[in-house]
């Protein structure tokens, strides 16, 4: 399993720094870096605040609005037969391509985050 961390709609992956002996957390999910540290989780719950709001302070000041995770459009290319065949396989469940795809995919992101 993962090891996320999660502040407002922001997401952090965590992973342990060996070489600073310290745990390491980057936003996941937006182009911008946010990065944060901490030696336990309460250092990193209050850093991950901390730089987040940072962050937005800091587009707030610069003029432009901060990148928010996860738009909610997600664009997949694929072959015509692989087309062809997801249309069929919504069909078949008497489903729209999209509703379709959406349910499939969220059963998969379920089973890998578990």
């Amino acid at each position: 399993m993962m090891n996320v961390m999660h502040y407002e709609k922001y997401i952090a992956r965590i992973e342990y720094d060996e070489e600073s002996d310290l745990f390491h957390g980057r936003v996941i999910g937006i182009r911008d870096v946010i990065e944060f540290y901490g030696m336990t989780t309460a250092d990193l719950h209050r850093e991950f605040k901390i730089s987040v709001e940072d962050y937005k302070a800091m587009c707030a000041e610069e003029g432009v609005d901060p990148e928010k995770p996860f738009t909610g459009k997600f664009t997949l290319r694929v072959n015509g037969e692989e087309h062809r065949q997801l249309v069929l396989a919504a069909a078949l469940k008497n489903k729209s391509l999209n509703s379709w795809a959406r349910e499939v995919l969220k059963e998969a992101a379920d089973r890998s985050l578990s």
